[in-house]
């Protein structure tokens, strides 16, 4: 490319209002910005979507204090995964998916990037769907209709692209808590309010492997697209704890509350879903209701933001990035996930959970273990964009083997492994530390020459440009 990243254009309507259109290319300097409270208010608003207090009612059989426990245990498994994603987008301002071609190759990382494109379009259409049922219920109006304002309204939010989309969090963040505070206050008025006991024996593997699927080890790929807008770590003086802590404190502290939330909701009315109780309140609770949907609705956009980016990796495997890719590829893949939420994906969302973290934690647990032992500090950004040469240097075959081995142990290790290791670990954590330690095993010459090339390689400035 003739022209440095930090000239990338961006289209500019009349009104002076912005279209993303940086893409997969390093986000431009002046555009790092974002600061450890704003990472936070994101990922607390991203994870406080229509849908998180569903958790309570898959969880509702262990009653609320082993819920309230199993979510803490679950943040002190993931904080270090989280960290290390979120300060690699500071490191280098790229999606996980370009850096991931270092990790799994050229071909690998394109095969990753179509299958998480779906991944991600399946949660935008679970949300939507869900976003939708509320207005639908409170206004008793179509369905079909509010599937298409509720996907319309987040594709519109997601061509403005993360400067307009970390606004929108940060001064609705007062509005939901306002809103849901009043609906529980309500239910807590009108209804017998106790908290749910545990009615069977707790199995904390199945609780753990569900709060981690619907929540931070499915985000955790995907920090580095929203940390690659923060402050970089050399204009920090290096690396900061509240940088490395603050994307899973907002996505635990949004999953725990709203988790409790639901869990009360499916134990005083039968419907994990408080909004639904609109229907019954006068005007200020349509009010309340409607500020949730709104609230929570726009937060789904950081299902269809990392949708289209990972569309965009896989399309840039076969082309050189367009300026005009990223809103296009907004808008088909947001008309995608309306289609999804109008044909019941909701209907399949434990299975749905389930599947797309067997594939994700395994990716995400191999690609940690190469970034920290073979990329970081040594490999600039330019390099994640030249093709290696020849078919079978596009591949990297140690680690699709790894985390194939992963995603095998995901679906099927209940069958062949202890029974410790899915009913008191997390079996996709488990599948992903084997996934990580066959990764070291196959490609430890290589892990061991980069380690001595990092010894010997004198310190210098690396280039964020990309040149042809």
């Amino acid at each position: 490319m003739s022209k440095s990243t930090s000239d990338a254009p961006t289209l500019r309507s009349r009104v002076g209002a912005e279209v993303e259109t940086v893409g997969v290319l390093p986000v431009p300097d002046a555009q790092r910005t974002m600061r450890p409270y704003r990472m936070f208010v994101v990922w607390l608003m991203a994870a406080s979507s229509a849908t998180t207090p569903l958790i309570g009612d898959l969880l509702f059989d262990y009653g609320l204090t082993n819920f309230v426990i199993a979510g803490f245990v679950a943040w002190a498994i993931a904080i270090i995964p989280a960290g290390l994603f979120s300060e690699m987008g500071r490191e280098r301002p790229l999606s996980a998916l370009v850096v991931a071609r270092k990790t799994y190759g050229w071909f690998g990382a394109f095969g990753f990037s179509v299958l998480f494109t779906v991944v991600n379009l399946g949660w935008f259409g679970l949300n939507t769907a869900v976003g939708a049922e509320i207005l639908s219920a409170i206004t008793h109006s179509s369905l079909a209709m509010w599937n298409i304002i509720v996907g319309g309204v987040q594709i519109v939010l997601v061509l403005f692209g993360m400067k307009w989309l970390e606004r929108f969090y940060r001064y609705t963040a007062a509005l939901m808590i306002v809103c849901y505070a009043a609906l529980f206050g309500y239910m807590v008025v009108k209804y017998d309010f106790v908290a749910a006991p545990q009615t069977k024996p707790m199995n904390w593997g199945s609780a753990l492997t569900i709060i981690l699927s619907f929540s931070i080890l499915s985000w955790t790929y995907k920090l580095s697209t929203v940390s690659r807008f923060a402050v970089p770590v050399e204009r920090t003086g290096g690396r900061r704890p509240s940088f490395f802590i603050a994307p899973s404190a907002g996505i635990m502290v949004a999953l725990i509350g709203m988790g409790v939330i639901g869990l009360y909701s499916q134990s005083a009315t039968g419907e994990w879903n408080v909004a639904l109780l609109a229907q019954e309140i006068p005007i200020w609770g349509l009010v309340a209701a409607v500020g949730v949907a709104i609230a929570v609705l726009h937060t789904n956009a950081m299902n269809l933001y990392p949708a289209m980016i990972d569309l965009l990796v896989a399309i840039n495997t076969v082309r050189r990035p367009r300026r005009w890719e990223q809103p296009v590829a907004t808008v088909l893949l947001g008309i995608a996930g309306v289609a999804l939420a109008a044909g019941g994906i909701l209907e399949r969302a434990s299975d749905f959970l389930e599947a797309g973290g067997n594939f994700i934690i395994p990716f995400t647990f191999v690609m940690l273990v190469d970034w920290v032992l073979v990329q970081r500090r040594s490999t600039p950004s330019e390099e994640f964009f030249r093709s290696p040469r020849g078919f079978l240097g596009k591949w990297r075959l140690d680690a699709i083997l790894a985390c194939g081995v992963g995603v095998l142990i995901g679906f099927f290790g209940e069958d062949f492994l202890p029974s410790f290791c899915y009913e008191i670990a997390p079996l996709p954590v488990v599948a992903g530390i084997v996934s990580a330690l066959v990764f070291v095993a196959l490609g430890w010459p290589r892990i061991r020459a980069a380690k001595a090339a990092k010894a010997t390689k004198a310190a210098g400035p690396v280039s964020e440009d990309i040149r042809d």
